[in-house]
């Protein structure tokens, strides 16, 4: 199930591609978040990755 939600802006943790440090845009993980299954395709090389957290 996925839930949206408001927030107030804080720590953010931003994403960049670990091959060419492209940032992805306008995307960002707060402090302490969980996250498992998120994908993103790079723009600047192409490359697919996944974002885990531990």
């Amino acid at each position: 199930m996925l839930k949206i939600t408001k927030i107030a802006p804080g720590e953010v943790t931003k994403i960049v591609c670990p091959e060419c440090k492209e940032p992805l845009h306008r995307v960002g993980l707060l402090k302490n978040s969980k996250i498992d299954g998120l994908s993103f395709k790079c723009k600047r090389c192409g490359g697919m990755w996944k974002v885990k957290t531990e």
